[in-house]
């Protein structure tokens, strides 16, 4: 077992670029969220488009790793129109409860980070530690900054403080698979995104 587990999903392949690349340095377990139903071409770009500005929480497969296995979680998604990607929403909602230590990822074409941590710290904060509560660590890289490896700053910082809270955190308790915790599926209001200065927009 690892201390640390990469949970992504990635429509085109570029978040789950970011995620190998980090699971890869922290020496990460890896968990991709899959659907049952696939989102490729026009009418899954559409269809993302549509479950997106509705907060729609898709049904999603359920996870191979148990999340309060490990001393840090880092969730990642894409951003779509703004926003943190559906299925990426039902895994964050489903599972608040087993996230006790958290940190965020995020890819990008140009704008969207800002909100998109803000509302993916926003579906987590509710039942966070009271440590963490408003503080997550936070990435956000663009498609051009990782086709040209242009962000090894960014990146390099991150990976850092995802350390840092490795180190500081306790081993936690081994258990069985949890029980997915459902949630209203209303739109969370927005708030501040936590280390938003490593954010490329």
């Amino acid at each position: 077992m690892k201390d640390a587990l990469v949970v992504y999903y990635s429509r085109s392949g570029c978040t789950r670029g970011l995620a190998q690349r980090l699971a890869e340095r922290l020496d990460a377990d890896l968990e991709e969220i899959h659907e049952a139903h696939g989102r490729s071409g026009a009418f899954g770009f559409l269809r993302s488009l549509y479950d997106v500005m509705r907060a729609r929480e898709p049904r999603i497969a359920a996870p191979r790793h148990d999340p309060r296995e490990y001393k840090m979680v880092l969730v990642g998604s894409p951003v779509w129109a703004s926003h943190v990607s559906s299925p990426v929403r039902s895994y964050l909602t489903q599972y608040a409860g087993s996230l006790r230590r958290l940190g965020f990822f995020c890819t990008l074409r140009g704008s969207g980070a800002t909100e998109t941590l803000a509302e993916m710290a926003a579906l987590r904060e509710p039942q966070a530690e009271t440590i963490e509560h408003g503080r997550f660590p936070s990435l956000a890289l663009t498609e051009a900054q990782l086709r040209q490896d242009k962000a090894p700053a960014a990146l390099d910082a991150y990976v850092e403080t995802v350390r840092q809270r490795m180190r500081a955190a306790g081993t936690p308790k081994r258990r069985g698979r949890p029980a997915p915790r459902g949630r209203s599926a209303s739109r969370p209001a927005r708030t501040r995104a936590d280390r938003d200065d490593v954010a490329a927009e």
